[in-house]
């Protein structure tokens, strides 16, 4: 009997639990992935935390008025793995993003790209651990192939 009260109160709990861990993952209800944005602005924080790095942006419009915008990154494991710290975007500096913009039309992205202002790109670990990736097998391929 004991089991079986154990048994309905700890199985809600943990079906509860499941939806709410799951959900934490979710981008499609957030963020349009057909769709990506480009804003130019100045850097006010970046967070290199878990579960996302957050960066938050001053976006001036033509109007003269600022707009506060806020990106979303993967977590920081993902990007240190392909040398991202907590000094790989700092406060005051100037930069252009680009990123999959909100369903909902918000100040807020899910980052894809950002250019510094000196033309160097910063890539989130996905299409950097394919460019790492695709280098090996070339210089792989470079030395199989007997040089002339």
């Amino acid at each position: 009997m004991r089991l079986l009260r154990a048994c309905i109160f700890v199985m809600p709990v943990l079906m509860l639990s499941a939806a709410a861990a799951s959900s934490h993952h979710a981008f499609s209800p957030v963020y349009d992935e057909k769709r990506l944005i480009t804003v130019v602005g100045v850097v006010t924080e970046f967070r290199f935390v878990n579960p996302h790095a957050m960066m938050f942006v001053n976006v001036t419009d033509d109007a003269g008025k600022v707009a506060k915008w806020t990106v979303e990154f993967a977590g920081r494991l993902n990007l240190s793995e392909v040398g991202w710290t907590a000094d790989s975007v700092k406060a005051g500096e100037r930069i252009t993003v680009t990123g999959n913009p909100t369903h909902t039309g918000s100040q807020r992205m899910f980052f894809r790209k950002l250019v510094r202002a000196d033309g160097a790109e910063l890539l989130p670990a996905g299409p950097q651990r394919l460019k790492s990736i695709e280098e090996e097998r070339r210089q792989r391929a470079l030395q199989r192939t007997p040089q002339k």
